[in-house]
């Protein structure tokens, strides 16, 4: 059974007092959202966009209310080109940009997997994918790695 909101911020609040970091509680919140049912404008277990799950991860994690779209995270939050996710004091996103260099899509890192919450998925829900299963969902688009520091 999914998490409904509520049930997430306890089981954040849990992960804490277990004495894990914010990277960490960020990548066990995306977690959450495998099976999501894609919901445009959705932010939670029940129902979600691409930009909706990594703003819950995010918001849960560092307790700073975000819910913005893909690009503004691309732009405004992630902002440290990466080549790889051994930093454990960045939290991390895979950004897909169009032709123009906007963030279309994003998919969150959680410890070998990227979380794609996209209408693109089998079953349009939540999926672990790795990064060149992306690149084969997502062709049209130039892959960007991004971490923001917490």
């Amino acid at each position: 059974m999914k998490k409904n909101m509520k049930q997430l911020g306890e089981f954040t609040e849990e992960l804490f007092g277990c004495g894990l970091s914010e990277a960490e509680v960020y990548k066990c919140i995306l977690m959450e959202f495998y099976g999501t049912p894609y919901l445009w404008g959705g932010q939670s277990p029940e129902g979600s966009d691409c930009s909706g799950s990594v703003c819950t991860a995010l918001s849960l994690a560092t307790g700073r209310a975000v819910r913005v779209t893909g690009d503004t995270l691309y732009k405004g939050f992630f902002t440290e080109d990466v080549a790889d996710f051994s930093d454990k004091n960045l939290i991390y996103a895979a950004f897909f940009l169009d032709g123009n260099g906007k963030a279309v899509h994003v998919a969150g890192w959680c410890e070998g997997k990227y979380m794609n919450v996209s209408r693109c998925e089998p079953n349009e829900a939540g999926n672990f994918r790795s990064g060149a299963e992306l690149l084969r969902l997502y062709p049209h688009l130039k892959m960007a790695k991004r971490g923001m520091r917490v």
